[in-house]
């Protein structure tokens, strides 16, 4: 079982030379890699470190040559873990690939700084092509609206945006949840929600179409579409015109042409007005149509006209969910800012950048993330460990633990007494009869949150994963153990940061015996098939 790395192009993710790194560390995970006592949720970070190598292990017969091969962000490094057991021209699976940063090289050596997807769609920004400085006194008035999207698919949308629909901005990623739908409340970044409450805010644009316009009009929590489309029947005529013109001797003469003339035999205008009335519980929606039909004589001249309404047609629904960001707040609209603040809002769901090799000579990386209503990555496979006594397929285990903290205070924006402040408390563990816990308590602070419902569901959410008190096991597996008949057991590629384990405990000094479920947050390692696994903290059993 052997480790083998190749350079591909950052762009089309084509696989070009294999590059030998005989010593190396990596690390991948979906959450913080450091003891936390927040079991929240993040995107995926992916590192490869020890990159320094002798100028002899990078392709290229000349300086040329080998500068091409490390450009910076156009060239990156995928690692495959081989088996053994693969076909003769497998190059086994692909565990982790970004791309190559900015190196720093010497005589001797170069020094390869290892750049994740995440970190790459950190230098892109979700901002209309063409649009920014664009409005009236070079100002950004351009919105970026999505309405009754699923967080997953709210995701794709930013990154199709940041990647594919940008000159140069094409990168190998997957995006299958593009258009699926959802209910719940959208996050908003910091700057694109109004000074005033939700309730109130205007705004109104217009979108043009090959065959007429799109406008969207909201006001407070009443959302009215108006879309127009112009459809118009033209023929060809064949026309006869009379001209007169006077020759060199001042002889009027009158002649006759025939030409083809466009016109217009017929036109018909349909205008939808769509109109969203959120409710606390539900919306109401009110759709309109209108057609207007024009006639015209033989020669294309408008005789008459008619209208007819279909509609109002009212249907009652989910309250619409929407999801707004303004060209002005560019600072705020990374795609790996917004992705992480999909990935870290209540109900929020994992997201991962995983690589697979397409073809033989590409890979891609696939987007993954959880649903609205299943937030973790699933497992394709159940996977299991052990660890007694006697040693098993999880060794070296270790537990860290937290104690619980009750009660959360929040500040937001504002200052001295009009700073806006939230608490959330759960004492129930201070008031026990039988051995109650003493009080701890903690401060979240936001000063970009200008709304109490914002800063409210922080130390909510802050509360619900610190009320307990806190188990974090920590153990290493070995991707080269196999079962009696040889087979492997748990190699690399098959379990992925986020996935469930099944953990059975066994003779441990101060745990009970038992088999517990534990999220895989972070894994990392070596050149070695020995990999660190860190798991989320669970409710410590024993307190």
């Amino acid at each position: 079982m052997t480790w083998s790395a190749y350079l591909y192009d950052t762009m089309t993710g084509l696989l070009a030379q294999k590059i030998d790194i005989p010593s190396f560390s990596w690390s991948m995970s979906v959450s913080d890699s450091s003891f936390t006592t927040t079991t929240g949720k993040d995107v995926g970070v992916d590192e490869v470190s020890g990159l320094q190598l002798p100028w002899s292990q990078i392709p290229g017969v000349d300086a040329a040559a080998k500068a091409s091969a490390l450009q910076p962000y156009k060239r990156g490094l995928v690692l495959f873990w081989r088996t053994g057991r693969e076909d003769a021209g497998s190059l086994g699976t692909p565990v982790l690939a970004g791309a190559l940063g900015v190196r720093s090289s010497t005589r001797q050596d170069v020094s390869l700084p290892f750049v994740s997807m995440l970190t790459v769609l950190g230098d892109r920004y979700l901002v209309h092509e063409n649009g920014f400085g664009s409005g009236k006194n070079h100002t950004s008035p351009g919105v970026w609206r999505y309405e009754n999207l699923s967080y997953r698919a709210l995701a794709c949308a930013v990154i199709q945006a940041c990647t594919s629909d940008k000159p140069g901005g094409q990168l190998p990623i997957d995006l299958p949840y593009l258009g699926e739908g959802g209910t719940h409340s959208l996050p908003v970044e910091s700057g694109d929600t109004d000074t005033s409450s939700s309730n109130t805010r205007k705004s109104k644009w217009r979108t043009n179409l090959a065959d007429g316009y799109t406008e969207t009009t909201v006001d407070g929590d009443k959302t009215t579409v108006t879309e127009s489309h112009t459809r118009e029947q033209t023929a060809v005529k064949k026309v006869t015109e009379n001209y007169t013109y006077t020759n060199s001797k001042g002889v009027k003469t009158t002649r006759s042409r025939t030409r083809d003339k466009t016109i217009t035999t017929g036109k018909t205008v349909i205008v939808k007005t769509t109109v969203t009335e959120n409710q606390k519980e539900y919306a109401k929606v009110t759709v309109t149509t209108r057609t207007t039909t024009y006639s015209y004589d033989s020669d294309g001249n408008q005789t008459g006209s008619s209208t007819s309404t279909d509609g109002p047609h009212v249907t009652y629904t989910t309250r619409q969910s929407v999801a707004e960001y303004k060209d002005y707040n560019i600072a705020n609209h990374s795609c790996a800012q917004i992705l992480k603040n999909i990935a870290s809002t209540d109900g929020g769901p994992d997201m991962q950048f995983r690589p697979y090799q397409s073809d033989s000579q590409h890979i891609r990386f696939r987007f993954e993330a959880g649903s609205d209503g299943d937030i973790y990555l699933r497992n394709k496979q159940e996977l299991s460990l052990d660890s007694g006594p006697d040693g098993g397929t999880l060794e070296q285990v270790k537990i860290d633990r937290a104690a619980p903290v009750m009660r959360v205070y929040g500040t937001g924006s504002g200052t001295d007494t009009a700073t806006l402040c939230a608490m959330s408390e759960d004492l129930s563990l201070t008031s026990r009869v039988t051995d109650p816990w003493p009080l701890r308590e903690s401060v979240v602070t936001g000063t970009d949150v200008k709304l109490y419902e914002q800063l409210k569901g922080r130390t909510d959410a802050q509360l619900a994963a610190s009320k307990y008190p806190l188990a974090q096991f920590t153990g290493v597996l070995d991707a080269d153990d196999t079962d009696a008949a040889g087979n492997l057991l748990h190699p690399l590629g098959s379990f992925w940061p986020g996935e469930t384990f099944h953990i059975a405990i066994e003779g441990y000094p101060d745990w009970p015996d038992g088999v517990y479920v534990m999220r895989l947050m972070q894994m990392s390692g070596d050149e070695s098939g020995k990999v660190t696994l860190k798991f989320d903290p669970i409710v410590d059993v024993t307190a």
